[in-house]
């Protein structure tokens, strides 16, 4: 594939990102509704409890093996118009959901390694989990 090809079809991997995205919440019995229109900075909107979470999905991106991250740069993105960021990828790992209050730098990382083979303590403290980032406990450090 040429890479013009490659750089028209970015919209369509963005939309199956948050295709997918929705459809995930959806199986587990969240409301979810789509914005009209490409002014917003947020692609989705969650309902859990009575509560509207506005959700910027990213397509991730796989990083030394156990390892995924999105490009979110953290200032870009206002925490009065969006909530949470998702990464979703296709290689089958769960999506992961960062609070936008959390997020720093250019690059938002999340680690799938099982955490008794991180080694150390420290390691597993410092170590963005995938426990940490599924969307009820993101969503429990956003009510804080």
């Amino acid at each position: 594939m040429a890479k013009t090809d490659v750089m028209k079809n970015r919209p369509r991997q963005g939309e199956k990102s948050e295709l997918a995205v929705a459809s995930e919440l959806m199986m587990k019995g969240y409301g979810v509704s789509f914005p009209f229109g490409h002014n917003h900075q947020y692609d989705l909107i969650v309902d859990k409890d009575s509560e509207l979470y506005r959700i910027q999905v990213k397509t991730a991106k796989n990083e030394d093996g156990n390892r995924y991250y999105i490009q979110a740069e953290a200032g870009r993105y206002d925490r009065k118009y969006v909530d949470l960021f998702a990464g979703y990828s296709e290689d089958e790992v769960s999506t992961f959901f960062i609070p936008v209050a959390e997020a720093s730098g250019k690059r938002q990382r999340v680690t799938y390694t099982d955490l008794d083979e991180m080694g150390s303590d420290e390691n597993r403290q410092r170590a963005n989990h995938i426990s940490k980032y599924r969307f009820s406990e993101a969503v429990e450090r956003l009510m804080r």
